[in-house]
């Protein structure tokens, strides 16, 4: 667990430098009181760990950004991606200028995941009002929580929390191929189904692709899919989609918010903060762990050994609920 006396702690992205891993978090100061005004106050902390579970706490990696700036209010969910001997911070900034309604990228780079400086006063990618929403038309402009990866095609990839045309969220799309410079594109989903699609990862487990993402239950517009506040999952044919959204589904973690995959020594697990429940208030804390599997439904499903019997749950086989036979 990743608990801080001083300060709540929420949103996580992580890193592994072949000893540690690398948690980097939002934190905010307690003594706000409040737990709503953390998101204006939010800067990046940072810890290690060699399991998962027992977490040192370091300095802060990055903080808001000087007056005038994009990212002068808060520094907002990212991801760390390694680029030869570099390692880069992709994160979400808000400005004093902007408010929480304008959300932009921006990154910073390291070379030891300990100190971070940024590569530019200005935001690096963007909404673009051809296909997203914008400040100016719609009164709103997400385009956060950034998850870069390199594809099989050989260009970088970034997935972001945004918003369509028709007021769903949906997940936004940029690329490129030196990333410092991006290509915004039209978003990978359109009627989502969802009001938003917060913190979204591609994840492969047991040969399978999904969509992991996190909701609140008002947010979920889709008669078929369950209503709860929580960490959902959808099938994927791969990282850039198709997501078959409409089969989402919790991933079984009650309370458990904008949760990240993780590799562990043990397979994936479940990294994510501990949310407010109908039984507990905000915690500001990141929980233990969860094993992960992929489930007969093409999702995926917190798996704890001592909740089955020995036999009682056998992950499907690749081809068993292939593209021909996919309910859409």
């Amino acid at each position: 667990m990743i608990k801080d006396d001083n300060r709540w702690v929420w949103d996580s992205w992580y890193a592994h430098d072949g000893e540690f891993h690398h948690a980097f978090y939002l934190s905010a100061p307690r003594s706000l009181v409040d737990p709503e005004r953390r998101h204006d106050n939010a800067r990046v902390g940072h810890a290690i760990s060699r399991d998962l579970r027992q977490w040192t706490i370091l300095a802060d990696a990055l903080e808001p950004g000087s007056p005038g700036r994009f990212d002068d209010r808060a520094i907002w969910t990212g991801c760390v991606v390694r680029d030869g001997d570099v390692w880069r911070m992709f994160y979400t900034g808000i400005s004093e200028a902007g408010g929480r309604s304008v959300q932009r990228i921006g990154q910073a780079v390291s070379a030891d995941l300990m100190s971070w400086e940024r590569v530019s006063s200005e935001p690096l990618v963007a909404a673009d009002g051809r296909w997203y929403s914008i400040l100016d038309r719609d009164g709103d402009e997400p385009f956060r929580d950034p998850w870069v990866f390199r594809h099989d095609d050989g260009r970088w990839h970034m997935l972001v929390t945004a918003t369509d045309r028709y007021g769903h969220g949906c997940v936004g799309h940029a690329v490129s191929d030196n990333l410092l410079t991006w290509e915004v594109r039209p978003p990978l989903t359109v009627g989502s189904g969802f009001r938003q699609l917060e913190v979204v990862q591609p994840a492969r487990i047991d040969g399978a692709w999904a969509l992991v993402f996190s909701c609140s239950a008002d947010d979920v517009l889709a008669s078929g899919v369950r209503a709860r506040t929580g960490t959902y999952s959808a099938p994927a044919d791969g990282p850039l989609g198709p997501f078959y959204l409409h089969r989402a589904e919790p991933v079984g973690a009650e309370g458990v918010y904008a949760a990240r995959v993780v590799e562990s020594d043990a397979g994936p697990v479940l990294m994510g903060f501990d949310d407010a429940t109908a039984d507990r208030p905000f915690l500001g804390t990141i929980g233990e762990p969860l094993p992960l599997a992929l489930s007969q439904r093409w999702t995926l499903e917190v798996r704890l050994e001592h909740d089955r019997a020995p036999g009682q749950y056998r992950p499907p086989r690749i081809g068993e609920w292939g593209r021909s036979n996919r309910v859409r």
